[in-house]
């Protein structure tokens, strides 16, 4: 029985970390039966250039592909047009204008850059503490959480774990509630998903990104919304370990997760 048939983060060579065309993506998709896939391409608005990797987006010619796709695929598979946004402070309001300017199906909210720095690169971390390091970002990211509402998921709450110095052996939700608390809380008050990203299985971390400590915490205050994604960025990635993230889920007392079209949630069992 097939637990998740959706996969609602991941990209093609319209992100600026991607060289894979869609139609790859969607070869990969189609066999592993999925009934679905959206792309979510990066935009990262005044994002430093860094190894090559431009992080803007030609929106217009986004949408045309994916129209054309979404046309060849029809009755194959269901392609839904996302975005990720990355979220900094001076942009906030410059997104919340273009999120309102195209039709999006699903808008991804991922906290990359502190201060203009990417904790994927060791320099974020070099001469402080690690904790000091994930205690920012956090701060960081319910900061801008609070100020900008034009999304439906949470991406990868905890991204910064992925690369920290010592990984997750010493993260929790216990050792940080006090920053992850906040903004739990925040996604639930406001009707926003959390999103189960298997990246972190990826990464070795044997954890998606939030862990299963954060999960639970959610579930625990009553958070039912999530979103499930690879972040694959090639397509052996995509939907990677669904069959243990949905496991994952099921244990923790979740009954369904959420796809969106037209930016409104389908619920789809676990179960």
């Amino acid at each position: 029985m097939k637990y998740i048939t959706y996969d609602c983060h991941l990209h093609s060579d319209f992100s600026g970390d991607c060289e894979i065309p869609a139609s790859g993506m969607i070869a990969r998709a189609l066999s592993l039966g999925l009934d679905g896939i959206c792309f979510t391409e990066h935009l990262d608005l005044d994002a430093p250039v860094t190894d090559g990797c431009d992080f803007s987006l030609d929106t217009d010619s986004y949408f045309k592909k994916m129209r054309q796709l979404q046309e060849t695929y029809d009755g194959r598979i269901a392609i839904r047009i996302g975005v990720e946004l990355g979220l900094q402070e001076h942009v906030l309001d410059v997104l919340t204008d273009y999120a309102a300017s195209w039709p999006f199906d699903f808008i991804i909210a991922s906290q990359h850059y502190i201060n203009g720095s990417d904790p994927y690169y060791p320099s974020y971390f070099e001469g402080r503490e690690e904790r000091q390091c994930y205690e920012e970002f956090f701060e960081v990211q319910l900061a801008n959480l609070k100020r900008f509402s034009s999304y439906q998921t949470l991406g990868h709450m905890d991204y910064v774990v992925r690369y920290g110095p010592n990984r997750n052996s010493q993260y929790s939700f216990e050792a940080y509630s006090d920053y992850i608390d906040p903004i739990l809380k925040h996604l639930i008050e406001n009707g926003k998903c959390l999103e189960v990203n298997t990246g972190g299985f990826k990464y070795g971390l044997g954890q998606p990104n939030p862990d299963t400590s954060v999960l639970k915490r959610y579930r625990e205050l009553g958070g039912e919304l999530v979103t499930i994604g690879s972040d694959a960025h090639t397509p052996e990635y995509l939907a990677f370990d669904f069959p243990r993230a949905a496991d994952l889920l099921r244990q923790l007392g979740f009954r369904y997760y959420a796809v969106f079209r037209n930016r409104t949630a389908e619920l789809m069992p676990l179960v």
